[in-house]
């Protein structure tokens, strides 16, 4: 069995259309629990071993306004010790 990790997901936007596409694109994810707030969504789901890079450049992808995007997401992995915080806006994706 792999190793689940944790992700503590955040995005903000003005553009309707944007919190709809990451809405949509969670709400296709068997485990994610989203919430959205107006312009704020958080969502809180599991991927195997580590942040779910592929899968989040997919959704920076469809997002239609990357002008108006601010996304975050903290990946925990207790077994292995595993951290990671990434941080997206209009350039995508980034470690920091």
């Amino acid at each position: 069995m792999a190793n689940l990790c944790d992700n503590t997901f955040y995005a903000y936007t003005e553009d309707s259309a944007n919190v709809e596409v990451i809405k949509n694109f969670f709400d296709s994810w068997h485990d994610a629990d989203c919430e959205v707030d107006g312009e704020q969504i958080d969502v809180y789901f599991s991927s195997k071993w580590d942040f779910p890079k592929e899968e989040m450049d997919n959704l920076f992808k469809a997002i239609p306004n990357k002008n108006d995007i601010y996304m975050r997401c903290l990946s925990v992995e207790y077994g292995c010790l595993y951290h990671a915080l990434w941080i997206c806006d209009e350039d995508g994706w980034r470690e920091v």
